[in-house]
């Protein structure tokens, strides 16, 4: 006796195809989904090295910061050379590049960073501090001196500091630069 209706052998086949069909578009979602956690983790991972950079070169600032507040003589602390320099024109003040040379000429901070990526040191953050003269701040004016009593008293001069720094971030992913002003 012989069935009329449909073939089960191609039904068979159908449902294979369907299958690997199903298979296929699982893999690819799963592989879409690695792939995306695997940029999520770069991104994240990014963002950790930035930090530590941006906070290595906060340090180096810090350290700048406490150089200018101990130092004994302002008048004569750019002479000293080293990291240390004069601007003296409008055109030093407003095209420095010395930061540019913060790898290679910049004082370094004491702030060691250790990176279990690479199994080395971070460089050392560093700092270049310059020195302004007070005739290119805008608006500042030298006051007369002031009369106590019958005593004559000059008005303390003010003093006034550019900061260039540079952080390092673990594996040498990252760098970060800053520049911050100072008056003392």
């Amino acid at each position: 006796m012989t069935r009329s209706g449909p073939h089960h052998g191609n039904q068979r086949g159908a449902a294979l195809l369907i299958t690997l069909i199903l298979v296929a578009l699982i893999s690819l979602l799963a592989f879409g989904a690695s792939q995306a956690t695997r940029t999520q983790q770069q991104l994240a991972s990014n963002e950790v090295a930035s930090q530590i950079a941006f906070q290595a070169a906060e340090a180096a600032l810090r350290a700048a910061e406490s150089v200018l507040s101990n130092a004994n003589e302002l008048a004569l602390f750019c002479n000293a050379g080293g990291a240390r320099y004069n601007i003296t024109t409008q055109d030093d003040l407003d095209q420095d590049t010395r930061w540019q040379s913060l790898e290679s000429l910049g004082t370094v901070a004491d702030f060691t960073l250790y990176s279990s990526d690479s199994g080395t040191f971070v460089p050392a953050p560093r700092y270049m501090i310059g020195c302004i003269a007070p005739a290119l701040i805008d608006d500042y004016q030298t006051v007369d001196p002031a009369v106590k009593g019958q005593i004559e008293e000059d008005p303390e001069q003010r003093y006034f500091f550019r900061v260039f720094s540079i952080g390092f971030g673990p594996g040498g992913r990252a760098v970060q630069r800053l520049e911050a002003r100072y008056v003392y």
